[in-house]
């Protein structure tokens, strides 16, 4: 194949729309060729910044490019799962999800749009780890090239596992070649494609440092990254949807590529030693540990209000300067929250996942009553800390300008598009007033603390016949964190794994983790989960206070779930070239 010539002000487009840090700055505007790229460190770096602008994982819907859409709607893939709805009629996030109508073309557009970037981008991270050691020392960044090595494994790694939760074994590419060309690479085995990774992050840790001192290379990959990267892809391998006899559709003579074909304990062993090495290598540092003032009452929220907090161990740097009257919150927030006369969108959480929030006092399921009751702020006092960090709800506060939201009909914050009777207010930070005019910078967290806990509690408790005291031990420190009481004693290992996915659910709430945990715990089907009555409350007045409320569940949706979902369908196009075989199902 001919040698291709890059130019910089190609690879770098998406750093020209949302440049935020000294490390993401705007890219010459003359053309480079691939000589003069790696011909200073300067230049070097923006090449290194395209990994960051076009591969680092986003959770906010930020334009309507490929680099930046998500789902063209709401800020998470809340309304692709039981987290979430999406209420505006022009918001497409939960549209082929809910309604089971995906087809083998519109991955793409449904949640994967950097399913062709992805190429590139990989193209630029092996094009670094060819010819970076040819960039000349730079006293004003001695550590740049070997840095640089680092990155590009982290990257490399990262940009493949993109792929292969997705879509199972992809083609490993770690040669430079045209974008184009992915496609006519067949498809590697699942097994392979985790080996490659794990081998591309343990490369990584020896370049990397643990954190950095300087604010301009905030969002940068680090050792504790590549090891966090490790541990989550152990932990995924390991799971029911990939370490598992029975594929979750046959796939004659190609199961290797959905999975490993085989269950294996050890597997989760490996998960749970990872996650054990990155908790010790985080705390190590003394960097990094959970954010823990000791006000469960705020504490949960300051961690994603905060950016750079101790407990973030990689955040997207990228996006900065949030106001409500601009993406991502402007499609999360319904009219009075954004003081915008048109619209009326909202993402409302669904009364199946309020059910996720258990009692503070005792660890309980809330005392909720599917036939309804007239106790509704009573249950809200009783909630886990985190429920009203994370929901707004009748008579809670939005902010310093609206103390209590009236959910009532006729209320000043009622929608008529709300159908659940919770707004999610997680990523829309308490400052950001009504008038739209203030602005505040949100950190999408890629790796924090506390999953790497509740990783380790997981994959220790599906390797032994029991819960150890480590496994406890781990996720009590998030209870304790919360304010929530640790786990009862002596818990068999069902028991265990039932109440660490719901405190997986809550911990990790709209982070796009139970979009993914869903599917490779192979419950999407389950009742309420993917599939079937989603419900919200009705909410009214006992006798005229607004503090007085009776509430109702009730079916606002039926949802539906078919198990060729579990992974995408490649899109067809690139299937059509002979290469690549297609997922089961589609």
């Amino acid at each position: 194949m001919k040698k291709k010539f890059i130019y910089i002000a190609w690879i770098l487009a998406p750093v020209l729309l949302a440049a935020c840090s000294d490390f993401l700055e705007t890219p010459p505007s003359v053309d480079y060729g691939e000589n003069e790229v790696f011909a200073t460190r300067a230049d070097a770096e923006k090449l290194l910044t395209t990994l960051y602008a076009e591969g680092m994982p986003y959770g906010f819907c930020m334009s309507s490019t490929n680099t930046d859409r998500r789902l063209l709607s709401s800020s998470t893939l809340a309304s692709a799962c039981d987290e979430g709805e999406d209420v505006a009629t022009w918001a497409m996030g939960n549209a082929a999800w809910n309604a089971g109508n995906h087809t083998n073309s519109n991955f793409t557009w449904d949640e994967d749009c950097r399913f062709y970037l992805r190429n590139h981008t990989t193209r630029v991270a092996n094009l670094i780890l060819k010819r970076i050691h040819e960039v000349p020392f730079d006293e004003g960044d001695p550590d740049f090239n070997q840095r640089t090595i680092g990155e590009a494994y982290f990257m490399r790694a990262m940009l493949l596992w993109e792929s292969v939760y997705r879509y199972g074994g992809m083609p490993i590419v770690r040669d430079v070649i045209d974008p184009t060309d992915f496609s006519q690479r067949t498809r590697s085995s699942f097994a392979d494609c985790i080996d490659s990774i794990l081998i591309d992050c343990d490369r990584a840790t020896q370049y990397l440092p643990d954190y950095y001192t300087d604010n301009a290379k905030l969002g940068r990959a680090t050792r504790i990254a590549a090891l966090a990267l490790k541990a989550r892809v152990l932990l995924y391998a390991a799971s029911p949807l990939f370490n598992t006899d029975t594929p979750y559709m046959a796939f004659p003579g190609n199961e290797e590529l959905i999975g490993y074909g085989n269950y294996d304990k050890e597997r989760w062993k490996k998960a749970a030693d990872a996650a054990k090495i990155a908790i010790d290598a985080a705390i190590a540092s003394g960097h990094y540990h959970l954010y823990n003032t000791g006000n469960p009452d705020k504490d949960y929220e300051d961690v994603w209000t905060i950016p750079d907090n101790e407990e973030i161990i990689l955040g997207n740097m990228k996006y900065r300067n949030f106001k409500t009257t601009s993406r991502p919150l402007v499609a999360n927030l319904p009219t009075w929250a954004m003081n915008k006369a048109w619209g009326d969108a909202g993402l409302y959480v669904t009364f199946n996942f309020v059910l996720h929030y258990e009692k503070r006092v005792d660890g309980q399921p809330a005392d909720w009553n599917m036939n309804g009751g007239d106790n509704l702020i009573d249950i809200y006092n009783s909630l886990d800390p985190r429920f009203k960090q994370t929901v707004a709800y009748h008579s809670s506060s939005w902010n310093d300008e609206i103390p209590f939201i009236n959910f009532l009909e006729g209320g000043a914050e009622k929608s008529k598009m709300d159908h659940t009777s919770h707004l999610l207010h997680k990523w829309v930070p308490r400052i950001l007033h009504v008038n739209g005019s203030n602005t505040a910078n949100v950190q999408w967290p890629v790796f924090r603390m506390a999953e790497l806990y509740l990783n380790y509690a997981e994959a220790l408790n599906e390797y032994e016949s029991a819960p150890p005291q480590a496994a406890y031990d781990a996720v009590n420190a998030i209870r304790s964190r919360a304010g929530m009481p640790a786990f009862p004693a002596n818990m068999t290992q069902e028991a265990f794994r039932t109440k660490l996915r719901n405190e997986r659910s809550v911990e990790l709430a709209f982070e796009d983790h139970r979009f993914w945990d869903i599917r490779r715990w192979r419950i999407a089907g389950e009742e309420g989960v993917m599939k079937g009555k989603f419900y919200g409350l009705k909410i009214h007045s006992t006798d005229g206070n607004k503090t007085h409320i009776h509430y109702e569940p009730y079916v606002f949706e039926h949802r539906f779930w078919n198990d060729n979902c579990y992974l995408y369908a490649i899109d067809q196009k690139e299937v059509n070239k002979g290469y690549l075989i297609q997922n089961p199902g589609w």
